[in-house]
């Protein structure tokens, strides 16, 4: 087994950082088998705004992240009801579950159990992959990001969303249909940059040292809200 695939890696990296560094903790220089995450955690009600970018460096990293850390980080700040601010959480999936369903009013409405249910599918369904190729896993979590993103992104008020991308290159096409026609303007205001020279920052990430130390610190400074 993978020791990124345990609980215990996971629960030994949360311990010994901040929720920042642990939602969006990148290795240091991207690699050719790097792995980029998006996700943003919305809830207005429980003062929640969170969004920025983050890379692991394999398909296996990447799996462990999203199993250990963001689904349950998702479903404590969707389920729960009497949290405020956003919290990762130090216990397995299932215990989660087991303590936010037995706080819940015994008057609990069909919704929340709804969603609960749907949460622990999307659990099952990664947990589900650790047997696979690399190249599948990158595939199936592109596909499983945005079925979750379609799931959870319907309330302007209370949101979540996933983006995974296999390359540098997949992040600027990304960006560049999500910023449609007002692309080149938000890239020269907040990015500095054209967007040429944002794709020639994308296509040159991996060779260029200090493209390479800073692409993650970029997309997070810059550009750290796109859902």
């Amino acid at each position: 087994m993978n020791i990124v695939q345990t609980y215990y890696y996971w629960e030994d990296f949360i311990r010994k950082n901040t929720i920042e560094d642990i939602l969006f903790a990148s290795d240091k220089q991207i690699q050719k088998d790097s792995v980029f995450i998006y996700i943003g955690i919305m809830d207005r009600q429980k003062n929640i705004f969170e969004a920025g970018w983050m890379s692991q460096p394999s398909a296996q990293n990447a799996l462990g992240y999203l199993q250990h850390i963001f689904l349950p980080t998702c479903f404590y700040t969707w389920v729960d009801k009497v949290s405020q601010g956003l919290y990762v959480p130090q216990s397995t999936f299932a215990t989660l579950e087991r303590e936010v369903l037995a706080t819940l009013s015994e008057t609990i409405d069909g919704q929340n159990l709804h969603d609960a249910w749907v949460m622990e599918d999307h659990y099952e369904c990664i947990a589900s992959l650790w047997d696979e190729p690399d190249n599948y896993i990158v595939d199936k979590l592109k596909v499983f990001s945005d079925l979750f993103t379609g799931t959870w992104d319907q309330d302007p008020h209370k949101k979540l969303f996933l983006k995974v991308f296999a390359s540098t290159a997949e992040i600027y096409d990304f960006l560049l249909a999500s910023m449609d026609d007002v692309f080149e303007e938000v890239i020269e205001d907040d990015l500095q940059m054209l967007s040429d020279q944002f794709k020639f920052m994308c296509d040159n990430a991996y060779k260029e040292p200090l493209m390479n130390k800073n692409f993650i610190k970029i997309l997070n400074s810059r550009v750290p809200i796109c859902f």
